[in-house]
């Protein structure tokens, strides 16, 4: 049965893929996966599952939680920044000795990141849109400083994205 969920033509469709707007528990634990998970624990990741709308373990009723966009409300998405921000901070010094490989430019770097990450397929203008924000206070020119200083925004950046909340 598996065999044939796995391998059957609409399981493989791409146009499947990005369809539906990730359960926070979803966010959540994708973000800690693709970002790292040092210094998180299941505790820690509760609080924002909660102030996105959806306590671990505890269904509104026996229906479970409905799908789609009612996990997009201002409070729910904040609380998804907030989660994006502490993430990035926390990790961004794990994430840049990572990347230090990928720094000879800005577009090397940023496709490291990506590739690390699974947001939706970026638009040219949302790539563009990041790419300005790795030269923004003077042109890349990969240092530690840099590199360190704009990992954690440029994670923040992608991880609170709408194109980050589609699975």
């Amino acid at each position: 049965m598996v065999r044939y969920i796995l391998s059957s033509p609409w399981f493989l469709d791409a146009s499947r893929s990005y369809a539906r707007y990730a359960w926070p528990v979803e966010f959540v634990v994708r973000a800690i996966r693709e970002v790292g998970w040092q210094g998180f624990s299941v505790n820690t990741a509760r609080t924002p599952m909660a102030n996105m709308g959806q306590t671990l373990f505890e269904p509104p009723d026996v229906a479970g939680w409905s799908l789609g966009q009612g996990w997009f409300s201002t409070g729910a998405m904040l609380a998804r920044v907030n989660f994006a921000t502490s993430l990035a901070s926390n990790q961004r010094f794990n994430v840049a000795a990572a990347a230090a490989p990928h720094r000879s430019t800005a577009n090397a770097f940023l496709d490291f990141l990506l590739q690390q990450l699974s947001p939706s397929p970026l638009g040219t203008a949302s790539y563009n849109e990041l790419l300005a924000y790795l030269s923004v206070g003077g042109a890349w020119t990969g240092s530690d400083t840099q590199l360190n200083t704009k990992t954690a925004g440029l994670l923040k950046l992608i991880v609170g994205s709408a194109d980050y909340q589609f699975v």
